[in-house]
C-alpha cells in the first residue's frame, strides 16, 4: 500500500551524494548533515537556540507530502519550529507550523511525523527552529523529508491464466486476481523477464498494471521485438482495410497503397475474363479492342516448319536466296556465377546499373551466396531469407531487385561470395531487360604505393616528473610527450619502497596521477632521508628523481611549549603534560599546547576536545583559547589551518571537594578537520 518514505538520500558531506545541506549555526564537529545522513547515532547539534535552521536543496523541485525528526534526548530537542520552503532560498514560504510540541519522553517516542501538502513544489525545504527546551543545545539525530511511493504491481495474463515470473519461471495464480494478489505476487519490474521465458508463452498475451495511486489515469509500456515491417508481417496474406467516418457527405474512399512494380499482366496472367455492365436500354451489343503485342504464331506449341511460295523468277533461278525474318522472346534465364567473386579487402557496396529504357521491360530479380554457391539468399525487410533456387517462381516472386541490392548495408555484405541473376523478357512488350554492369565497392589498396626498401628512424622523448613531497606524502604528474606508456618505482633511503618487490610498475597510460604515503616507521627522524623516484617510458628509457627531507612527523600533531611532540602520527603517547599532584577541591595551573598542521595540505572545521572515555566526576578538564584571562569551556573550534601553521590553546583541571582520590588519572585530547 502507499506509504511515506525519506526522498533525501544518506548523505555522506554537505553536497554527496546529492543535493545541498545548508545551515546557520553549527556545533564543531557535529555537522548540520548529519541531520540527513539516516544514522542515529549521530546528530546535528548547536548552541545556537533561537532561529536556527537547517535545510536540504533537492536537484530538481519536490511537492513533499510529509516530514520527521529524530531527537533521542529529553532536553535537547525543539519546543517549537516551522517548516519552510523556497524555490531561491531568499523568499520563504510557510508550510507548517509547531508550537510548544512537547514530547512525554523523546528517548523512548524518537520519531514524530507530519503530513504537510504545500501548493507547489520546491527546490528547498528547512526546518526552523523557533524556541529551544531547558537545554543551551539543540540536537536533531534526523531529519526526513518525505514523499508517497505507491505500488505497481503487474502481472501477465496469458491462455486464460494469470501468471507472474519468479525464480527463473512462470508461476499461476488460480483465477482472476484480486488486489491483494497484485500486492503479494506482483512483480515490480517487467523488465527483469528474459527473452527466453517470453518465448514460451504461446498466443495473445496480456499485460495487467496495478496502481494505487490515485492521480495515475493510464499506463504505457514499451515492447522491445526484434525489427520488422509491416509488409514483413502481411506478406502473401490477404489484406482488408476498414475505414469509419461520421461524415454524413462521404460516399466514398481512396486508398493509396505504395508497391513495388508491377503491370497488370503480372497479376491478370495470361488468361482473363472481361465482364461489361450499362443500364443503356439501346445498348444492344459490346466491342472490346485489345492492343497487344501477338502474333498468331503464339498459338503454335513445340516445333513447327514454314512453307513458303514465290513467283519470284530470280529466287526460282537460284541466282537470289529467299529470306525468311521472324522475331521472338527468349525463355526465361537463370544465371549462376561459377566462381566466387575476387574481392581484395572488405565489400563496401554492389553498383548494380541497368540501361535506362522508357518503356514498360522485362524482369531481373537477383540472389546471394555466402558459400559458394551451395545455399543462396535474399534480402527482405532488412535481413537476409534462405531461398531455393530450384523453384523459378518463387525466385520471380522474391528475388531481390535492381534497388534492393544497391541498398544492403555494408554489415550485411560481409562473406558475400556469389550472385545469380534471373532474366524474364515480357511478352507483352518490345523491350528487354538490359543489365549494364554489377560493380563490388571494395577497401582494398590495389594499384597503390609500393614499398620495396626503407628504413625507420624512431624518435623517443623521455618521460618527465614533477614532484612534491609534504607531510610525508608523495605527490606528482609523471608524463610523456610522446602520450606513452609510463612506469615507476619509489626507493628510500637506497632501499626500495614501491612497488615491495623492487620491480617497476605496470605500464600505464600518461599522464599519471602519483600519490604515495610513506611510512613513518621508515624514516630516519631528526636527520636527512632521500626519496628516489625512478621512471620508464614504454621505450625503456629511464629517468629519476630526488628528494631530500628532514624525517618527521605527519598530521595534526600536538606540541609542548618548548616544541616537543606530545604523540605520534599513530596516536601514541610521546610526552604527557605532566600536573603533578592535584588536591581536590583546586584548579591546577595553566598549560600551553600547541598543534600544528603537518599533513601537507590545508584543512577546515577544527574540533578540539577532551577524550569523554577519560570523563572523572568531579574532575573537569577545561580548556581557553587564551591564558589571561582563562575562558573555560569543554570544546574548542578553528577554522582554516594551512600546512605548517599552528595554533595555541591553554589546558587547565579543575576538581570538586568531593573528588575521589585517583594515583593515576589521566586524560587526552583528540582533534579532527576536514580537508579543504
Amino acid at each position: 500500500m502507499a506509504k511515506l518514505v525519506n526522498i533525501v538520500p544518506p548523505m555522506t558531506s554537505y553536497t554527496s551524494p546529492s543535493g545541498v545541506v545548508s545551515y546557520n549555526g553549527q556545533n564543531g564537529a557535529y555537522h548540520a548533515y548529519k541531520a540527513f545522513d539516516r544514522s542515529q547515532g549521530t546528530f546535528y547539534g548547536t548552541y545556537r537556540v533561537t532561529n536556527t535552521w537547517v535545510s536540504y536543496r533537492f536537484p530538481t523541485s519536490i511537492k513533499l507530502a510529509g516530514y520527521s525528526i529524530y531527537c533521542l534526548e529529553n532536553n535537547s530537542p525543539p519546543r517549537s519550529w516551522v517548516l519552510e520552503a523556497s524555490n531561491d532560498a531568499v523568499t520563504w514560504d510557510l508550510i507548517d507550523t509547531r508550537n510548544d510540541y512537547v514530547v512525554a519522553s523523546w528517548t523512548n517516542n524518537r520519531k514524530v511525523t507530519f503530513n504537510i501538502a504545500p501548493t507547489k513544489a520546491y527546490l528547498n525545504y528547512r526546518v526552523r527552529v523557533t524556541r529551544n527546551n531547558t537545554s543551551e543545545v539543540i540536537n536533531i539525530h534526523e531529519i526526513e523529508f518525505m514523499d508517497w511511493v505507491y505500488d505497481n504491481k503487474y502481472l501477465v495474463q496469458n491462455s486464460s491464466t494469470y501468471k507472474y515470473y519468479a525464480s527463473g519461471q512462470w508461476r499461476v495464480i488460480s483465477g482472476s486476481p484480486t488486489e491483494q494478489d497484485y500486492l503479494n505476487y506482483g512483480m515490480d519490474d517487467i523488465s527483469i523477464i528474459p527473452e527466453s521465458a517470453w518465448s514460451q508463452l504461446q498466443g495473445e498475451v496480456e499485460l495487467c498494471y496495478f496502481t494505487d495511486d490515485p492521480t495515475k489515469t493510464e499506463a504505457s509500456f514499451n515492447i522491445e521485438t526484434d525489427p520488422f515491417t509491416l509488409a514483413e508481417e502481411w506478406e502473401d496474406k490477404e489484406i482488408k482495410i476498414i475505414e469509419y467516418t461520421d461524415d454524413p457527405n462521404q460516399t466514398e474512399s481512396t486508398i493509396t497503397i505504395e508497391t513495388e512494380p508491377f503491370t497488370i499482366y503480372d497479376e491478370l496472367g495470361d488468361s482473363v475474363d472481361v465482364l461489361y455492365y450499362t443500364d443503356d436500354p439501346s445498348k444492344t451489343s459490346a466491342e472490346l479492342n485489345i492492343t497487344a503485342n501477338y502474333s498468331p504464331l503464339d498459338e503454335l506449341e513445340g516445333d513447327f516448319d514454314v512453307v513458303t511460295w514465290t513467283n519470284d523468277e530470280e529466287v526460282i533461278a537460284g541466282n537470289r536466296d529467299m529470306m525468311l525474318t521472324y522475331h521472338a522472346l527468349p525463355f526465361e534465364q537463370l544465371i549462376v556465377q561459377a566462381t566466387d567473386i575476387a574481392l581484395y579487402g572488405d565489400l563496401k557496396k554492389i553498383v548494380a546499373t541497368k540501361v535506362t529504357e522508357n518503356s514498360p521491360e522485362g524482369t531481373l530479380r537477383m540472389a546471394a551466396s555466402f558459400d559458394s554457391g551451395l545455399t543462396w539468399k535474399t534480402y527482405r525487410f532488412n535481413k537476409w531469407f534462405d531461398m531455393d533456387m530450384k523453384d523459378i517462381t518463387l525466385f520471380k516472386r522474391k528475388g531481390m531487385n535492381l534497388d534492393t541490392l544497391n541498398a544492403i548495408p555494408e554489415k550485411d555484405l560481409i562473406g558475400l561470395t556469389r550472385i545469380a541473376y534471373y532474366f524474364d523478357s515480357s511478352k507483352h512488350y518490345e523491350n528487354s531487360y538490359l543489365l549494364d554492369e554489377v560493380k563490388m565497392v571494395v577497401d582494398a589498396p590495389r594499384h597503390a604505393v609500393e614499398f620495396r626498401d626503407m628504413s625507420l628512424q624512431l624518435l623517443n622523448t623521455t618521460a618527465t616528473i614533477n614532484l612534491t613531497f609534504s607531510g610525508n606524502k608523495l605527490t606528482g604528474v609523471l608524463d610523456d610527450a610522446d602520450q606513452g606508456k609510463v612506469k615507476y618505482r619509489v626507493l628510500l633511503n637506497g632501499k626500495t619502497y614501491y612497488p615491495a618487490d623492487g620491480n617497476f610498475t605496470r605500464l600505464v597510460a600518461s599522464p599519471f596521477n602519483i600519490e604515495l604515503n610513506i611510512d613513518e616507521r621508515n624514516v630516519n627522524f631528526g636527520v636527512e632521508n632521500i626519496l628516489k623516484v625512478e621512471f620508464q617510458d614504454y621505450w625503456g628509457a629511464v629517468e629519476s628523481r630526488e628528494t631530500k627531507f628532514i624525517g618527521s612527523y605527519s598530521g595534526l600533531m600536538f606540541m609542548d611549549e618548548s616544541g616537543d611532540f606530545l604523540s605520534d602520527t599513530f596516536g601514541g603517547i610521546l610526552k604527557q603534560l605532566d600536573y603533578g599532584v592535584i588536591i581536590a577541591g583546586q584548579t591546577t595551573l595553566t598549560k600551553k599546547v600547541r598543534i600544528k598542521n603537518m599533513l601537507g595540505y590545508a584543512v577546515d572545521h577544527v574540533y578540539l576536545e577532551m577524550d569523554k572515555k577519560f570523563e572523572t566526576d568531579g574532575v573537569e578538564v577545561q580548556l581557553s583559547r587564551q591564558a589571561d584571562p582563562f575562558l573555560p569551556i569543554d570544546y574548542l573550534t578553528y577554522g582554516l589551518i594551512q600546512p605548517e601553521d599552528s595554533i595555541d590553546f591553554y589546558i587547565r583541571i579543575a576538581t570538586d571537594i568531593h573528588a575521589k582520590p585517583n594515583p593515576n588519572g589521566n586524560f587526552e585530547m583528540k582533534v579532527t578537520a576536514d580537508r579543504v
